[in-house]
């Protein structure tokens, strides 16, 4: 870690202002530096050996003279003595005490995925209860970095709250770009805070900074490049299985069964069997009377290799490797691994996995794993690092009648990556948005790069299992501390136009409604109901996930009058009264059709009552959202009543929730996005 004044040096060479300083060695010394600095001085010790001074007794502020800095001096000395008695002392900086400002802390650290990291927020001693922190992906656009700084909750210190004169924002602005700068140019350093940067009413001053020093490494700082796939690999005619099985208890044996509803050619491969549920089984992949598109391979891992060279020799395009053993094992997995990487390289032929559960593609029948359930097809492609995680989800799938396009285990990513698949399932026909898995995603720079450009065409939505305690207990700043792995993702996802989901059930809910209505354009909403209780609740949830209720305009309200009873609510949400029937809802839809302008997302809310016909209802929303181009949410409640209407929503790509919560956060969480600020 570089000590105070080295800090210092280093944020001038940058132009990022500090306060006047000296260091000092003795008393003497120190009382002719806060002469010539001019009081009130700060001393503060200098020693690589103690992290936080303040806490050691190493700081002293507020000195107003001679006889008051000779006091401090000796009293700290004795205090740092019994503290640490064994710490170096280098000395001691003696440094204008800057008057008092808004405290702000800027720090930087280096993310084993996505290189460095930029971390803003309010500062000061409450920095860790606080939290109020903005993290940013390096490098940022000028536009971005303004953007950070009004995205944090205490932004209005800055603007000026409560009568209080702003801060100066431009000034900011400079010095966060400089800092920026400084941080990325430099492969020498890795971590650093400035806490507090104090910021005026004009200009500012960095008070205080912690920088360590070292070296970032090559995986995240610079972004290895990357050969993008040609995506027809995924669209094999021909797959051969390599390790096919006649044990039913075998994985080459489920994954065969699996693979007879392929509608197109699978070849059995063993030297040990002549035939597998009425196939002819081939003793290798020469032996095959046509060259193969795909290889699924579930033999041992020590004979993965030799395979993978056989196939590139034969001409084979792709490869699914469902056996493990690999480096998920240890140092001998590990070089495996490797052998496999180098061996298909060698011939252009990728790799899926190892370590993986394999690949389905619903619409073409394609199901290469050993899942014994395949799901409907359907828009969503479901891209996931645990295979567990996609049986799981398979399985509820069928039940939740939830369509999908593509299910694909990563594995271990030896060959093809998170951002390879994302480019399958952009240039996909079937896949109309992507949920992500996410345990660790190895090159997170190339990942944001590729994601920031897909997500403005397809939406992705992204669910990244577990925070990282063990970074938080390793970091030795603020902004290790507050900047964790999890937070890092989070933040990624948000400069990509990811959408970060909690759960995967809200993934799924989330990917279900903007496959289906596209990215809503913007927070104002119309909701529409006949039901005075789920009008209450509906306003309670729009507020809680940052959607916005319009006022109707006058216009509105006179053609909203010619049509409802005396006893509609008069406002948004629109209650129409408990005796509406399916014809009132279409009048209300033919006014929103007409004053569409002034709307982005319209919720449809019906529940179980004698005067509608779910059917007819479901019918009339779908009338309403083809002569829209905004989102329409379907909401209808209940229960068996409901279904007819339900499964016409679905037949038309109608989004519907059977919990009205769950429709106000999906879209909340695609709002999150800030989509309509994205391109289209």
């Amino acid at each position: 870690m570089l000590t105070e004044p080295e800090g210092y040096a280093l944020l001038g060479q940058y132009g990022i202002p500090v306060p006047p300083y000296r260091v000092v060695t003795g008393e003497e010394d120190a009382a002719a530096a806060a002469e010539s600095i001019g009081y009130p001085v700060v001393i503060k010790v200098v020693s690589p050996d103690i992290v936080h001074k303040s806490d050691a007794g190493g700081v002293v502020t507020g000195i107003g003279n001679e006889t008051e800095l000779r006091q401090a001096y000796a009293a700290m000395m004795g205090r740092l003595s019994a503290a640490a008695p064994d710490a170096a002392i280098h000395g001691v900086i003696v440094e204008r005490h800057m008057p008092p400002g808004l405290e702000l802390i800027v720090g930087g650290k280096t993310d084993p995925a996505f290189g460095k990291v930029l971390t803003f927020g309010i500062g000061g001693t409450l920095v860790e209860l606080v939290r109020d922190l903005a993290i940013r992906v390096l490098p940022l656009a000028e536009e971005e970095f303004a953007e950070m700084v009004r995205s944090i909750r205490g932004y209005p210190l800055i603007a000026g709250f409560r009568g209080e004169a702003p801060r100066d924002e431009a000034a900011l602005l400079e010095m966060l770009s400089r800092i920026a700068a400084m941080f990325l140019v430099r492969d020498d350093l890795v971590e650093f805070d400035i806490n507090p940067l104090m910021l005026y009413e004009s200009g500012g001053c960095a008070v205080d900074a912690r920088v360590i020093a070292g070296s970032c490494g090559e995986t995240a700082c610079a972004a290895v490049p990357k050969t993008e796939i040609d995506t027809a690999v995924f669209y094999p005619s021909a797959i051969a299985l390599v390790g096919a099985s006649t044990n039913p208890n075998k994985i080459g044996y489920a994954v065969f069964r699996n693979l007879l509803a392929f509608d197109g050619t699978v070849y059995p491969v063993n030297p040990n069997a002549d035939t597998l549920l009425g196939r002819k089984v081939y003793s290798s992949l020469a032996d095959i009377p046509e060259r193969v598109d795909m290889v699924v391979i579930a033999v041992p891992a020590a004979l993965v290799p030799g395979v993978v060279e056989e196939a590139g020799r034969a001409g084979v395009r792709l490869a699914a490797i469902i056996s493990a053993g690999f480096k998920e094992t240890g140092p001998a997995g590990a070089e495996l691994e490797r052998q496999v990487v180098e061996n298909a390289r060698r011939y252009g032929l990728r790799v899926i996995g190892p370590n993986c559960l394999g690949i389905m593609l619903p619409h073409r029948g394609l199901n290469a794993t050993f899942d014994p359930s395949a799901p409907r097809p359907g828009p969503i492609a479901f891209i996931s690092q645990s295979g567990a995680v996609i049986t799981t989800v398979v399985d509820w799938s069928l039940a939740e009648e939830i369509g999908i396009s593509a299910v694909i285990s990563v594995g271990n990513q030896a060959d093809l990556e998170f951002e390879d698949f994302l480019q399958f399932a952009e240039e996909d026909p079937d896949t109309k948005a992507m949920v992500l898995y996410v345990e660790e995603i190895k090159n997170g720079r190339q990942f944001l790069s590729f994601a920031r450009t897909l997500s403005g065409t397809k939406p992705i939505i992204a669910i990244k299992s577990g925070s990282s305690a063990r970074g938080r207990k390793a970091a030795s700043s603020h902004t290790g501390s507050l900047a964790g792995s999890y937070e890092v993702y989070r933040a990624a996802f948000r400069q990509a136009g990811v959408i970060a989901a909690h759960s995967l059930r809200d993934a799924f809910e989330v990917a279900g409604l903007v496959a289906s209505e596209g990215y809503p354009r913007g927070p104002r909403a119309v909701i529409i109901t006949s039901a005075g209780g789920f009008a209450v609740l509906s306003s309670d949830y729009a507020e809680e996930n940052g959607i916005e209720c319009i006022t109707f305009s006058d216009s509105m309200i006179a053609e909203f009058d010619a049509i409802l009873p005396p006893g509609w609510s008069r406002g948004n949400p629109l209650d129409m009264v408990g005796d509406a029937g399916v014809d009132r809802y279409a009048r209300i839809f033919d006014i929103l059709i007409r004053h569409q302008d002034a709307w982005d997302v319209c919720f449809v809310i019906s529940v179980p009552s004698v005067t509608i016909d779910a059917a007819h209802l479901a019918q009339e929303i779908v009338r309403f959202s083809k002569n829209t181009h905004k989102m329409i949410v379907g909401c209808l409640l209940g229960g068996e009543s409901m279904r007819a209407g339900i499964r016409i929503l679905r037949t038309a790509h109608i989004p519907n929730f059977s919990e009205l919560e769950d429709a106000f956060r999906a879209v909340g969480t695609a709002l999150d996005r800030k989509s309509w600020d994205a391109p289209r």
